[in-house]
């Protein structure tokens, strides 16, 4: 429901929050309504050109030379017309996602399952979705319905979730981990409240997961205050590894990553720590330049993220290589969201999705109106906009193996 409610925030007319821009800060969300989507969960106010397009880069460009590590280097990126496998894919819905709202949250390392939060005739909760047989297995049942939603993320053996608890803020959540291998749900903390019972205000980001580890933020404090929490999966152990003017982190590779400011208002930028020291880190080259922005996606190779102004997009195929701009909107657009997955990148506008194969910057549009891209290291998820306002909408949900993501090169 946290990603159905960005799906259907312009459909339903209502007005949502975004990250100020040049600045990371905390948006809050639109009263009565739970706000997510993409690797994050903060809807834009953007879309595309204003006709269902995202909008290229002006004048020529074409893939250059190939990079070593993640393919290569792309000067922009472009649109085209679906191929013939992604048509393939988009035309055929999980059967289960059109029976009742299902909200994914990450592939299995198989990619043979899904993990959703759903509401099905006789279950509501964090399941896993046998994506073969329809078949599902609760993992985690809902005690209240009505207001309980769910939104994570899943990494190997790892599905780490935080559980909201009320339609009117999402500052109050319990984070879950659960093992594939032994069926244990384990709960590794909780959102902190302040002196009169009410939860400190907290980014609204999925907890990230890398390999046994896992990483959040959550409000500590007045002014802004949030904490960045770092647990061990396989022992349990949780620990604050910074506090302050702090967002959402992310992994790449070996680091946990983190957007920070000197104050409230004040442009962020990143900072690291290394996962095998717990000491600060240098950043990467191609992070070194991010700055007022926490929507970065990376899967320790190749790496994209959004300017300030939510307006363009850079890439960057290797670590070592600064990241190009290689799609921008027009005036009074903005991007929503972004995720990475092998193969491609997409990202959701309050018009429409979209795919890119990384490999030649071709890009098409995936939705046809609104949409969620859930990324994953063995797939992509796409997930339609609603067709009517509801509390709970059936979003019909497609799963987009890295085959069906390749696009013709830009010319």
């Amino acid at each position: 429901m946290l990603a159905a409610a960005v799906l259907g925030l312009a459909a339903a007319g209502c007005g949502s929050g975004g990250p100020a821009s040049g600045t990371g800060a905390t948006p809050q969300p639109a009263p009565g309504h739970a706000v997510g989507g993409g690797p994050g969960r903060q809807p834009g106010p953007g879309g595309s050109d204003g006709h269902g397009r995202a909008v290229g880069l002006p004048g020529a460009g074409s893939p250059g030379a190939g990079s070593a590590a993640g393919g290569p280097v792309l000067t922009r990126f472009c649109p085209q017309p679906p191929g013939p496998e992604l048509r393939a894919a988009l035309r055929h819905p999980v059967p289960v996602s059109l029976r009742g709202e299902t909200v994914p949250l990450g592939l299995s390392a198989s990619g043979r399952a899904a993990y959703v939060s759903t509401w099905q005739p006789g279950f509501a909760g964090v399941a896993v979705l046998d994506l073969a047989t329809g078949r599902l297995r609760p993992i985690q049942r809902y005690q209240h319905p009505a207001v309980d939603q769910a939104d994570g993320s899943a990494s190997g053996r790892w599905l780490v979730w935080e559980r909201t608890h009320s339609l009117q803020s999402l500052d109050g959540f319990t984070v879950y981990a659960w093992d594939s291998v032994t069926g244990r749900v384990r709960a590794l903390g909780h959102s902190l409240a302040g002196p009169d019972g009410t939860p400190w205000p907290s980014p609204w980001r999925p907890p990230a997961v890398s390999g046994h580890w896992a990483a959040w933020a959550q409000g500590y404090g007045p002014g802004g205050l949030v904490q960045v929490r770092l647990a061990d999966l396989a022992t349990g152990r949780v620990r604050v590894i910074r506090q302050g003017h702090t967002q959402a982190p992310f992994f790449d590779g070996n680091l946990v990553v983190w957007p920070e400011s000197d104050q409230p208002g004040a442009q962020t930028t990143l900072n690291a720590m290394d996962l095998r020291t717990g000491r600060p880190a240098a950043l990467p080259a191609v992070l070194r330049p991010v700055h007022g922005t926490d929507f970065v996606a990376t899967d320790g190779t190749r790496t994209a993220y959004l300017n300030p102004g939510l307006t363009a997009l850079y890439y960057s195929p290797a670590q070592d290589q600064p990241a190009r701009e290689v799609l921008r909107l027009p005036d009074g657009t903005d991007f929503a969201s972004l995720a990475i997955s092998p193969g491609s990148l997409a990202w959701a506008t309050t018009e429409a999705t979209y795919v890119a194969s990384t490999a030649t910057g071709g890009f098409a549009k995936v939705t046809r109106e609104y949409g969620v891209a859930t990324g994953s290291p063995s797939g992509l998820l796409i997930s339609d906009g609603p067709a009517a306002k509801s509390a709970h909408p059936v979003l019909p949900l497609h799963v987009l193996a890295p085959a069906a993501v390749r696009q013709p090169a830009c010319g």
